[in-house]
């Protein structure tokens, strides 16, 4: 069980402390996505209910899984991810979420404590400018190979004012709840896994 702090600590979440010794291997299959990212397709372009906090092209994201759909192309692409991700119990969403320099994130909350939002940070800026998250009032540094993992129903925003791009492995698992509490999140998910929003995604990315 996880008690209800803002910010959760990774080693009682299953699956990332194993995960977390292969960061630099998982950034070294995104280099080449980073080399090319104009093909990498905004979040709010994809997702349109995502339109209000990512109305430009400066967030974008490179998806793996969600709501039990998957990108066979983006999977192969980076077959060691896949591969890692994979081994993540109770795992909802996968992708690599980039922000460009310039990058805001206005203030938001999730809809469930159902799942937490994990961050793998792969590149960081490390030049001045502001990069950060604040996470219900407590603000956040990403840290390169260390995980940020925080219950998304807490508001948060996001800047990237710095001069380099900042990209994490963005994965969002489900909490450790007793049978009560893993029922309705069951439901939930399905209720969310047939919407209009995730059948959106799924069309724009050509998941199956």
């Amino acid at each position: 069980m996880i008690g209800d702090d803002k910010i959760v600590p990774a080693e009682v979440v299953p699956g990332l402390a194993a995960l977390q010794p292969h960061w630099q291997a998982i950034r070294d299959e995104l280099e080449p996505l980073l080399a090319a990212r104009e093909a990498i397709p905004s979040l709010g372009d994809i997702s349109p209910d995502h339109k209000r906090i990512a109305p430009g092209q400066h967030w974008k994201s490179y998806f793996f899984k969600g709501y039990g759909f998957r990108s066979d192309e983006n999977l192969a692409q980076c077959p060691l991810t896949a591969e890692l991700i994979e081994q993540v119990p109770g795992l909802v969403v996968a992708f690599f979420s980039i922000m460009e320099p310039g990058t805001h994130v206005p203030r938001h909350r999730g809809l469930t404590k159902a799942w937490l939002n994990c961050h793998l940070p792969l590149r960081v800026p490390k030049g001045p400018g502001r990069c950060e998250i604040d996470v219900g009032g407590t603000m956040c540094q990403w840290r390169e190979g260390e995980w940020l993992v925080f219950d998304e129903t807490n508001e948060h925003e996001v800047w990237n004012e710095s001069e380099e791009l900042r990209a994490v492995l963005f994965l969002q698992v489900r909490r450790p709840m007793t049978r009560v509490g893993r029922a309705a999140a069951g439901l939930l998910f399905q209720a969310i896994r047939h919407s209009p929003f995730v059948q959106d995604v799924k069309q724009e990315i050509g998941a199956r």
